[in-house]
């Protein structure tokens, strides 16, 4: 190979052979033949670089606290890679193959390439370098970066698919052994530590700090692509994949004190044929730059909406018209060019907003960039699968619930209820709703794009209905009352004793005992509600009518006094005729013929009962002798007996002949047939045809006062 020397002697960069040198105010580094940092031969002693006295080469060294590459304790860190026995390298593995260039000596160095050129611009050093695998048709350029005045390299690897077919599982590891102040200390040994390791973060970042000086490595990308550990030596002690997982002898979190090894690695699911992929990671020689750093390492990155997509992704809009804006970030050095035009407010730059109708794919195309020219393809798309179905509304009364019904289409396991009040668990289909006042709850579904959907139900809480039972009632014995409800369209009163009908508002009610009724009423929500009433039964008053005296016998135009007893206090006697009063407890009368008097008593409580009393009315004491009787046997006038009207009783009757002698007596009452009258004998024969003198004594009931009488009659056969 032609050994070319190409010189700069301000900026101190240079190609010498097959290594490339970049100088910086704080750092210098040596690149190989390989890609490794770690140079085969010295720098030019001219341009005033800091190789280690007695190595043969320069890897990277650092005037870490920027004092002078002569000054302090040591005067700078490193070399960081040549000492002892070098080891800083790469590899590459696309599914189950590795390919690996590495150390000072580029053994193995399986990826032929060379270092390309170097260049100096608005104080960043640049150096590059090319190669390829050809049996992947995988072509790969490294271009390592130093700003002038910082204390970090970066260095962006770029591949490129120049095949047909696409690259699958595609690894990029680096590995380093730091010895970070070896050359001063004599002591290869650091302290290693796994600060940053996605994705449980958005960076990788691998320290390692030497024990005697403290000087400072970081081995870090802003990339959630990247994963770092520590372990194992050389750069083919284990593969890319092994570093990503943190397996077979590599250690992906924590930290050990050792000689061994720091790595970064990054995962490329997919190279596509004419596509480009790019990494980066920093080597940080002082923490304080550690943030720039890991910042400088960022790549080019689509984001939608500020939400990250790879290429030949997508974003999904949730309503056609919705703006998203597409930015390339890490980007600036590229020029960008996006299409279609259409729906988009401008086609050149970093930042488009687009805005579609429907599902529209977009490529930008990046020239210029560090990682060599770019495209990008991402799809937006219009989803129109969202679907909320909160149910029908619902009507519920108050103090009750009601179960909501919401569907929520494809994503049915995802739901939000809001607000959440009076719900059992807002977050599932179908909770219970249990208000105190009418809601309108609003039902957020999402589909499995994660687009939301909104409806809405309302649930209307109804007051419960003024049932009234009415007042409470009392009624006596063997009444009735009706009783009226209000309130409600429908009712049912328990218990149904005594109720003409249990299932109206106003059933007739007859009960015999005190009752409390409860009535449930319904109204035209279906609301329902009690109330209750008590109906009393009160007994008949007790009614005894009497007459004075007590035989309630007068005489004609005579009076008697009529009275009742019992608790009324209203009265009524009927009928009227010859009473002083017919409205008052104890009424004078005085009929002109024998009446049946009714009383008609109400008490306090309204309860009526009656009693009657019967006056009789009689005449003066007559006694009627009859003048004839025919004692024949035939049944009629067979017997002879005086006969008494009025007020009296016949006490004594006896029968003469004509010369005086007494034939019959008798002063028991007559039977009703007269039976025990005369039967016209005389000594047991029968008297005589003719005429014959009787003689009576008769008493007045009304005043004992004794009448007598006498006459003749005519015997007759």
């Amino acid at each position: 190979m032609a050994v070319l020397l190409f010189c700069i002697s301000a900026n101190y960069s240079q190609i010498i052979g097959s290594n490339l040198f970049l100088k910086g105010q704080f750092v210098e580094v040596g690149i190989n033949q390989c890609g490794a940092f770690g140079s085969g031969s010295l720098p030019p002693a001219a341009d005033d670089f800091h190789a280690n006295p007695g190595l043969t080469g320069l890897g990277f060294v650092a005037d870490w606290e920027s004092d002078g590459w002569d000054t302090g304790t040591p005067d700078y860190c490193g070399d960081y890679f040549v000492p002892g026995t070098p080891v800083e390298g790469w590899q590459v593995q696309i599914g189950a193959t590795t390919w690996i260039n590495t150390d000072q000596n580029c053994f193995p160095d399986e990826i032929p390439g060379d270092v390309a050129e170097y260049s100096y611009s608005g104080g960043v050093y640049t150096g590059t370098w090319e190669g390829s695998i050809a049996s992947a048709d995988l072509s790969i350029t490294q271009i390592t970066t130093l700003p002038e005045d910082k204390l970090y390299f970066v260095t962006r690897i770029l591949f490129c698919n120049d095949g047909d077919e696409p690259l699958e599982d595609v690894y990029y590891m680096r590995n380093v052994d730091p010895d970070n102040d070896q050359p001063w200390s004599g002591d290869f040994t650091t302290d290693n530590e796994i600060v940053y390791q996605p994705p449980a973060d958005e960076q990788a970042l691998v320290a390692s700090e030497g024990l005697t000086y403290g000087c400072f490595l970081g081995l870090g990308a802003r990339d959630t692509l990247a994963r770092v550990s520590y372990g194992n030596f050389g750069t083919g002690d284990g593969d890319p994949e092994d570093v990503w997982n943190g397996t077979g002898g590599y250690e992906s979190s924590g930290s050990e004190v050792g000689d061994i090894a720091t790595s970064i690695a990054f995962y490329i699911p997919v190279i596509n044929p004419g596509e480009c992929k790019c990494v980066a990671f920093a080597y940080i020689l002082n923490i304080s730059d550690l943030e720039e750093a890991l910042e400088a390492t960022v790549t080019y990155n689509l984001t939608a909406n500020d939400v990250s997509v790879a290429s030949g992704g997508s974003y999904t809009i949730c309503n056609p018209g919705d703006p998203v804006t597409l930015e390339v970030l890490g980007a600036d050095d590229y020029l960008w060019t996006w299409t279609p035009s259409e729906h988009l407010n401008i086609d050149t730059g970093i930042s488009v907003i687009a805005t579609v109708d429907e599902t529209t794919t977009f490529t930008a195309v990046g020239v210029g960039g560090f990682c060599g020219d770019a495209t990008i393809n991402v799809t937006i798309y219009v989803d129109n699968d969202e679907f909320s179905d909160a149910g029908l509304d619902e009507d519920i009364c108050i103090g009750s619930s009601t179960t909501l019904n919401g569907n929520g289409g494809s994503a049915e396991d995802i739901y939000l209820w809001s607000p959440s009040l009076g719900l059992s668990d807002p977050n599932i289909a179908n909770p219970v709703a249990s208000p105190t006042t009418t809601t309108a709850y609003t039902l957020t579904t999402y589909d499995t794009l994660g687009c939301p959907a909104y409806s809405a139900v309302l649930v209307t809480v109804n007051p419960l209905p003024n049932i009234n039972a009415g007042a409470n009632e009392a009624i006596c014995v063997d009444g009735q009352i009706e009783l009226e409800a209000t309130g409600g369209v429908s009712y049912v009163w328990t218990p149904a004793i005594g109720l003409s009908n249990p299932n109206i508002a106003n059933p007739i009610c007859t009960v015999d005992d005190e009752t409390i009724y409860t009535v449930t009423g319904t109204d035209v929500n279906g609301c329902v509600n009690t109330d209750e009433m008590t109906v009393t039964v009160n007994y008949l008053p007790e009614v005894t009518a009497t007459a004075s005296p007590y035989t309630i016998d007068v005489f004609l135009d005579e009076t008697t006094q009529l009275d009742v007893t019992t608790g009324g206090v209203i009265f009524s006697w009927s009928p009227v005729d010859g009473l002083s009063d017919p409205n008052i407890q104890s009424p004078i009368a005085q009929p002109q013929d024998t009446l049946i008097y009714t009383v008609t008593v109400t008490d306090a409580q309204g309860c009526v009962n009656t009693d009657t009393v019967v006056v009789y009315v009689i005449g003066e004491l007559n006694v009627l002798l009859p003048n004839a009787f025919s004692p024949n046997g035939d049944g009629v006038n067979d017997y002879y007996y005086p006969a008494v009207s009025g007020s009296g009783d016949l006490e004594y009757y006896a029968i003469y002949n004509r010369w005086g002698e007494i034939l019959f007596e008798n002063s028991a009452p007559n039977t009703a047939d007269g039976s025990n009258g005369w039967d016209g004998t005389w000594n047991g024969k029968e008297a005589e045809v003719g005429s014959y003198v009787v003689i009576a004594r008769a008493k007045k009931s009304f005043d004992d006062a004794v009448q007598s009488i006498n006459g003749t009659f005519v015997l007759i056969r």
